[in-house]
């Protein structure tokens, strides 16, 4: 659970069902089949980002026939709404993502957003005798909690791991490596046989930290990261996290870390991956939707996740998993109770499983996924989720202080080009937490 240590500005008060504390008018009973006291004729105004937003509509209008339901997509979602959220006229749904989103922290800060609290003890949409939040991946609503209370609900799961072709391995009969003696093994192989091992965007190098970040967490467990997330003393000199970094920093010195790495951007270095001009490749499973038509017919593209430094890693089945595109239901919104059962439609499996077929992407919802026909990259990241279970790994921090984010990246960038030390790296990266922690003008958070 995620709670603010400071705090917040304006109230923040329970969701309005009908809008109860701003004056308007209630609405009906609530019951099983509207637990929210919905006012069926009432309009609904949804805003988002990318058109999957949309896809509760339908549902929504099925059941409430008299209501004018409307769509709005646009990019432009901070210049859109950020007036309109200041005047107390917000629209009653939001899927707040894309390079033109609204900062949820201040959305949250300025009490502009509902408790979602009710949604998940509400009946799901098509089982009633199920609750909305047993129908959800366990452990992936945290990211939307401010202060203990849920203001938004991070919609779409991004999954982290190494990207490899399976046609190429099939190819030159190499294993997907369990260990990572057996993933320093293969790099060797690769290397041989003319490949630069293993690639990422050097000039975006967040993402080679993410997979140290990862490895520093399966060896050691949730409180790797709980105590880096909370700023705690010393929690970058972590053994976890010092073994962590030393184990990347030997792909270094073996040279299996592909020749120019440090200066490609993220195109070009799933470029080299996709041309099998490199094995192995850290990222998130976006990679197919932003590179689809640079994929060779049969390449097989594939993730696993990061192979355990030795035979007792406590997070054994560990992957790195992010929620985001966050759907929210302003306070302030004509029609809260509305806000919160079209929520309710977008968790139902039917409309969550069309996200996946028609997005290619992973959602919080149980199952949406089975049985469907998805691609081979979709599908490895959909079992390493599903296999991960409670040993999913999240860690808050870069969101939190941006700067500490920034610093964890380009730290990370400099010691695999050999700048420094591991025990540099460590040090540098606890002093820049440390001056987090020490500036009273950065608002602190906290996690249990």
């Amino acid at each position: 659970m995620l709670k603010r240590r400071t705090v917040l500005q304006g109230a923040l008060t329970s969701a309005l069902l009908a809008g109860c504390s701003t004056g308007k008018p209630s609405g009906p009973a609530q019951t099983q089949d509207n637990p929210f006291g919905v006012v069926a004729d009432r309009p609904l105004e949804v805003v988002v980002a990318e058109e999957y937003g949309g896809f509760g509509a339908p549902q929504y209008r099925t059941k409430y026939e008299q209501a004018v339901v409307t769509v709005t997509p646009t990019k432009q979602l901070r210049d859109l709404l950020q007036s309109r959220f200041a005047a107390g006229s917000p629209p009653d749904v939001v899927l707040n993502t894309g390079d033109k989103a609204l900062t949820v922290s201040r959305l949250v800060a300025d009490g502009h957003l509902a408790d979602l609290g009710p949604l998940l003890d509400a009946p799901s949409w098509e089982n009633q005798d199920a609750k909305v939040k047993d129908v959800v991946l366990p452990g992936l609503l945290d990211y939307g909690r401010y202060d203990g209370t849920l203001r938004s609900l991070n919609y779409l799961v991004d999954v982290y791991g190494l990207w490899y072709s399976a046609r190429l391995f099939q190819q030159r009969n190499w294993d997907v490596p369990r260990t990572w003696p057996e993933l320093l093994a293969l790099g060797a192989e690769m290397r041989a046989a003319g490949l630069g091992p293993f690639t990422y965007a050097g000039a975006h190098p967040y993402y080679v930290f993410e997979a140290v970040m990862t490895l520093a967490v399966k060896t050691g467990g949730h409180e790797v990261a709980q105590r880096i997330d909370n700023l705690e003393d010393g929690a970058w000199k972590d053994k976890s996290v010092t073994r962590a970094i030393t184990a990347f920093g030997e792909l270094a010195k073996r040279g299996l870390i592909a020749t120019g790495t440090a200066e490609l951007d993220h195109t070009a270095s799933q470029t080299r991956l996709l041309q099998s001009k490199a094995g192995l490749l850290p990222c998130g499973n976006w990679l197919e939707n932003e590179m689809k038509p640079a994929i060779p017919a049969g390449f097989g593209l594939t993730m696993f996740t990061l192979p355990p430094l030795d035979g007792s890693p406590a997070l054994p089945r560990g992957v790195h998993v992010a929620p985001g595109s966050p759907l929210l239901v302003p306070q302030q919104g004509p029609n809260a109770s509305g806000g919160l059962e079209y929520l309710r439609a977008m968790l139902s499996r039917e409309v969550a499983g069309q996200v996946t077929k028609e997005a290619n992407r992973l959602t919080v919802v149980r199952g949406a996924a089975d049985g469907q026909e998805i691609s081979t990259a979709l599908r490895s990241a959909r079992d390493l989720l599903t296999a991960a279970g409670d040993q999913a790994i999240s860690w808050y921090f870069a969101d939190w202080y941006p700067t500490l984010g920034k610093a964890a990246g380009d730290l990370t960038g400099q010691f695999l080009a050999g700048a420094f030390r591991a025990d540099e790296w460590t040090a540098r990266l606890q002093a820049a937490a440390d001056q987090v922690k020490q500036d009273k003008s950065v608002t602190k958070y906290h996690r249990d």
